[in-house]
């Protein structure tokens, strides 16, 4: 894509959480620059996410909040997760998510989901998949700008979105998640 004014300038606005695809098409241009995802995802952005592909996914998110196996009510707030980002019309997130899952299969050289817990947790501690931070110059293993993906913006989205949810909340301490009712005795009689 030839980077233009134009095209940093709603880079820039996609950036700070605006939605340029909401934008007038400007100066009659027939091409639309956000058909294409943007941050390198190179995978085919459009189409649901495949079951193995989720199955990868949550193993992956798994060894990253709980670093083990998720519940199937944890499994339940992460899939939610997933299926909402992999709606977004511009096929950022299927396409990193597409990214990810095989970047995961090629380092495991099978099915991620398919290892036990412990040899997820070997092969991702091997590669520091497990860290969102990539220092300048840092060997990234024999798929680079794929690590250097899910690393950067894979990892922290599935953290947050197991966080976010009523399970991560859970796993914090909390009995109730944000904006549900909790034990009403609990409102209703003195502090102890």
């Amino acid at each position: 894509m030839k980077s233009t004014r134009r095209t940093l300038i709603l880079g820039f606005l996609t950036i700070i959480g605006f939605d340029p695809s909401s934008l007038p098409r400007l100066g009659g241009r027939s091409e639309d620059i956000w058909a294409a995802p943007i941050g390198g995802a190179q995978d085919s952005a459009r189409g649901p996410l495949s079951d193995l592909e989720l199955e990868d996914l949550v193993a992956f998110a798994g060894v990253l909040v709980e670093g083990r196996a998720l519940s199937a009510e944890q499994r339940g707030f992460l899939l939610d997760h997933l299926a909402d980002r992999a709606r977004d019309p511009s096929g950022y997130y299927a396409g990193l998510y597409r990214t990810t899952a095989r970047l995961l299969n090629r380092l495991a050289g099978t099915r991620f989901s398919s290892l036990t817990p412990d040899r997820r947790l070997a092969l991702l501690s091997r590669y520091r998949l497990t860290s969102a931070a990539v220092a300048p110059g840092e060997p990234l293993g024999p798929y680079p700008d794929a690590a250097r993906e899910v690393r950067t913006r894979a990892v922290p989205d599935l953290i947050g979105g197991y966080y976010g949810s009523a399970a991560g909340w859970a796993a914090v301490g909390y009995a109730t998640f944000p904006g549900r009712c909790g034990d009403l005795t609990r409102y209703t009689r003195p502090e102890p």
